[in-house]
């Protein structure tokens, strides 16, 4: 379909042409190269009036953010890799639901704060974590546990706090807690049917190991939920920075971490990974190999101790 409009010199509709030229802006003391469809007459070449300014502003505001290393699409996709809506990620930075709208739509141009934001959170959870926490203040217990989750299927707010707690008493070496967490979650699971925390476990050398381990605990330091220390004989030990939200957890979930807690407490490396080998779930599977909890039912907490 042929496309017309006015040509005021010429007094009449034409079927306009087009061609390309190259604009020169400036957007927030930036320099800006465009280039532009501009509409003619074919029969007076004068540039025509055309309603084209929604498209060249989205051009300009496009490669501005191009600059900074963003565009429209991306703003979008960045959301989309948190799996979060529009109003949860919005909570999450501190910006109104209808604003994240606007950039997305492409109605406007993020503002220079706005930008930072999303440079640092693209690809980078332990950044969009940090906005997160920070803006907790303005938002329900739900509602942040709600986007916590949405964002970290491998590590939920519930586990976190089960860290915080578990350690909140106890300087425990990284072999000390894969025992006790190991200990925990089976002995849930052989009780209530399902595990306390989202945590997987491997066969390890040294007895059963959370999957992904150092990835959760170097997680866990980075957000400031643990420290690493080392204790008197130079060993690197954790503890908790913070104190957890036992509403997260049943009583009988309660009950469970404190029995695995008095049990396992003053145990050494070596007898927890001796107790551990013991394990059915361990002795069938071979290094790397993931235990299942159906395990859970020959799991014994108060056995096998020498």
């Amino acid at each position: 379909m042929k496309k017309e409009s006015y040509c005021y010199y010429c007094n009449k509709d034409v079927i306009f042409k087009v061609k390309f030229k190259t604009n020169n802006y400036v957007v927030n003391s930036k320099q800006i190269k465009v280039k532009e469809k501009i509409y003619f007459c074919p029969f007076c070449n004068h540039e025509l009036i055309n309603d084209t300014l929604d498209d060249s502003l989205y051009l300009i505001y496009n490669e501005y953010l191009r600059l900074e290393g963003l565009s429209f699409k991306k703003i979008k996709k960045i959301r989309k890799y948190y799996n979060l809506s529009q109003e949860l990620f919005g909570k999450a930075l501190g910006i109104s639901k209808r604003t994240i709208i606007r950039y997305e739509n492409a109605d406007i141009l993020p503002n220079k704060k706005n930008i930072m934001i999303y440079q640092k959170i693209d690809n980078n959870k332990d950044e969009f974590v940090s906005y997160l926490k920070e803006n907790k203040k303005n938002m329900d217990d739900e509602t942040y546990y709600k986007i916590y989750n949405l964002i970290n299927p491998n590590l939920d707010i519930k586990t976190i706090n089960a860290f915080l707690y578990v350690l909140s008493n106890n300087y425990l070496s990284i072999t000390q807690i894969m025992k006790n967490f190991f200990a925990i979650d089976f002995e849930c699971y052989k009780k209530t049917n399902k595990p306390l925390t989202c945590l997987k476990y491997a066969h390890g050398d040294y007895g059963p190991i959370i999957d992904n381990k150092n990835m959760i605990i170097t997680f866990l330091i980075k957000q400031n939920y643990i420290e690493m220390l080392n204790n008197e004989d130079d060993i690197i030990i954790f503890k908790s920075n913070n104190n957890a939200d036992m509403s997260l957890f049943s009583k009988e979930e309660i009950e469970i971490m404190d029995e695995v807690i008095k049990k396992l407490k003053n145990k050494s490396s070596s007898s927890l990974t001796k107790w551990s080998h013991y394990f059915t779930g361990w002795k069938n599977t071979k290094n790397g190999d993931p235990i299942d909890y159906s395990y859970a039912k020959e799991f014994e907490l108060n056995k096998n101790w020498n």
